[in-house]
């Protein structure tokens, strides 16, 4: 997955700060994460839509099993 590059990306185009929990880049390097880069990217627009004054979105993650790890995005 490649969200490690798109930090910079969404942070320009939506004009907030991101910050990337521990526990998302652990299941990013792992290759954990369930979630594709398309659906992380969906959930912090999701986000952005519904709370617009939000400057800065979390990025965690929920472990379902040990099988399944889905991205949180947090304003």
């Amino acid at each position: 997955m490649s969200i490690f590059s798109k930090p910079r990306e969404i942070e320009s185009k939506y004009k907030i700060k991101l910050h990337e929990g521990e526990s998302f880049k652990q299941a990013v390097y792992n290759g954990e994460m369930t979630d594709s880069e398309d659906c992380i990217i969906d959930k912090i627009e999701l986000i952005l839509k519904n709370h617009p004054d939000s400057q800065d979105i979390s990025t965690s993650t929920y472990q379902s099993d040990d099988a399944f790890c889905y991205v949180m995005a947090l304003p």
